[in-house]
């Protein structure tokens, strides 16, 4: 499954409003299993096998002592609201019964703390019950979707069988629509995992023309030493992001939001973004995962070594602690390279995975080259749409 939703929106304060992060977020894995085998997963196919040895679901002990941390969290720092993101694998195999207790348990053990429920899904076990489910229990969803079947399919395959899924999942989205607007009403966005192969504008005009107007582009995970599947170079990503920039930037009216082109645009304009994939703070959420083990990113697992070691539990451990064991402070200083560069602040250096180099993580990113890129088309587009005179000195009074 591709990376999480993020804190980050478009409501992000600005640098002078910005506080030293409080964990307010978990990403908790109530299932290790899923019903695909995309080839570019970070939980499979990049190495980490500790999902091996894991419980397939959550336990209820798990569940309660999870929730008794986070209402430790939320007295410790004065919080009224705390995130509670489901994950996996693929978090729907988990079933209702089980899913609606430990929601239950979380909620009712950390009132009147208002905890928000969301899950990030491949939708292939979507139907109208679990839409009701959601309903009933104020939960959004994401869903990870490729783009069209031709692209997709290659990578998202059903596990054991190889077959393609994505035509399955766009028929199990229409007849959803077609019983109303809930589908759409619940729908917090769609995550996509980038193939250059495709022509990024065609990509953002498919998301369109199938109905989905809040989307994010997603860049393979991968090291310099555990490279991305199919890596020839940041070259083809650097082309397919300047591509899908031109579309959305020029689309008009018809232009979805996407997050990854709004985040890097608004950090130009001065706007400072948490968002984890533009080296936002990773103090500010934790995963736990179906046996309580905590960590602090589960991409970090594909560093392997200490990242993908299980040290801290929900039984014994605050939630902040990875904080402090893993020295995130430390691991997520950006280096010299990208402090100099004249676009740090769009994308602070890249997502922390993604700069390690088999000892360290002092290093721009694998996608430098594209996001540079991207950061310097975004800053020209910026400058030519403002009036000439804006670009004069200011008189003096």
């Amino acid at each position: 499954m591709p990376s999480r939703p993020s804190r980050a929106d478009t409501d992000t304060p600005s640098a002078e409003q910005v506080r030293p992060a409080v964990l307010d977020w978990i990403v908790l894995k109530v299932a290790q299993r899923c019903n695909l085998d995309c080839d570019y997963c970070y939980v499979y196919n990049r190495g980490d096998t500790s999902w091996l040895t894991r419980p397939t679901y959550i336990s209820q002990t798990v569940v309660h002592g999870l929730a008794e941390r986070i209402a430790e969290q939320c007295t410790r720092h004065g919080l009224t609201t705390f995130v509670l993101e489901l994950h996996g694998g693929e978090p729907l195999l988990l079933g209702r019964r089980r899913m609606q207790s430990l929601i239950d348990v979380v909620r009712e053990t950390c009132a009147p703390v208002q905890v928000q429920v969301m899950l990030q899904t491949n939708g292939l076990l979507l139907d109208t019950e679990w839409l009701e489910f959601f309903a009933r229990n104020s939960v959004g969803f994401g869903l990870s979707l490729d783009g069209p079947p031709e692209l997709a399919d290659r990578h998202r395959v059903l596990r054991g069988s190889g077959a393609g899924t994505t035509q399955r999942l766009l028929d199990i989205v229409s007849s959803l629509r077609a019983q109303g607007p809930l589908f759409d009403e619940l729908l917090g966005g769609v995550l996509c995992v980038v193939d250059p192969s495709i022509h990024g504008g065609t990509l953002v005009r498919w998301f369109v023309d199938q109905g989905f107007r809040d989307f994010d582009l997603l860049l393979p995970d991968g090291t310099y030493v555990n490279l991305p599947q199919g890596w020839t170079g940041p070259g083809p990503y650097r082309r397919f992001l300047l591509e899908a920039f031109e579309e959305w930037y020029h689309g008009g009216p018809d232009a979805p939001r996407i997050r990854l082109f709004e985040l890097m645009m608004l950090a130009l304009l001065g706007r400072t973004n948490t968002l984890d994939a533009l080296g936002g703070d990773l103090k500010g959420l934790c995963v736990v995962e179906s046996d309580g083990s905590i960590g602090i990113s589960d991409v970090l697992r594909i560093c392997l070594g200490p990242y993908a070691t299980d040290t801290l539990n929900v039984f014994e451990h605050p939630l902040d602690a990875p904080a402090d064991h893993y020295r995130i402070d430390a691991l997520q200083q950006p280096c010299d390279t990208c402090v100099r560069c004249p676009h740090f602040t769009s994308c602070q250096g890249g997502y922390l995975p993604h700069r390690f180099d088999g000892a360290s993580f002092a290093n721009p990113s694998i996608y430098c080259e594209a996001l540079y890129a991207l950061s310097d088309r975004m800053t020209a587009v910026l400058a030519a749409d403002l009036p000439a005179a804006a670009w004069q000195p200011v008189p003096s009074a």
